[in-house]
């Protein structure tokens, strides 16, 4: 005769071996929750470093316009072919010739919002510094205009060229801009154009 399974009271094996359990579902979707929301952070500090300028400058900018007097520029960086430059309309605030001049170069570093343009200055330059003498507008960058420069003749011209139509073409006080790298006269930038004389403005480059 067969022998008769016995269990305890709950049901489970009479020999008091733990009965498995099924894994619990909602720990599970928690942990996916959590991970997704992680991720989520990471990627949104990502943009924001990357790309924040570019996301909220326009706000800034509408909100300069309610708040401030303003006035529209042309600021300028390479056209769709990399070849000449294209003017972008952008806003700044009034104030004095240098601070104006300042903006101008800030927005430029920052890069344009229309994504067919292409930057002009190279990655991590900071704007060190404006000075107004006369008809000459000196711009100090730091040391990255050089350093992190891709080369090659004609991205040097735009580059230099973006700086000098931005503030010449703008401000007619200006007649000429000095560039300078890290408070002191550069020989060259990316070894095809002397840069340690200032420019005058080349509306000849510009895409209309």
């Amino acid at each position: 005769m067969a022998k008769k399974k016995t269990t305890d009271k709950t049901g489970g094996p009479a020999n008091g071996a733990p009965r498995k359990r099924p894994r619990s579902r909602k720990a599970g979707g928690w942990l996916i929750v959590i991970i997704i929301a992680i991720i989520t952070v990471i990627a949104g500090i990502v943009l924001v470093d990357r790309y924040g300028d570019r996301i909220f400058r326009p706000i800034v900018e509408k909100k300069i316009k309610e708040t401030a007097e303003t006035r529209e520029i042309n600021v300028y960086w390479s056209d769709e072919d990399g070849e000449r430059l294209k003017a972008e309309r952008r806003l700044i605030k009034k104030g004095s010739l240098e601070n104006e001049i300042k903006e101008a170069l800030g927005l430029l570093i920052e890069g344009p919002l229309n994504r067919t343009l292409g930057n002009t200055i190279p990655e991590g330059v900071k704007l060190l510094g404006v000075r107004v003498k006369g008809q000459t507008a000196t711009a100090d960058f730091s040391s990255e205009m050089v350093r992190n420069h891709p080369g090659g003749s004609t991205y040097e011209i735009l580059t230099i060229y973006s700086v000098v139509d931005t503030v010449a073409l703008n401000f007619p006080e200006i007649k000429e801009v000095r560039l300078l790298v890290d408070g002191k006269k550069t020989g060259t930038i990316a070894g095809h154009i002397d840069a340690s004389v200032p420019f005058t403005p080349d509306a000849s480059l510009i895409n209309n």
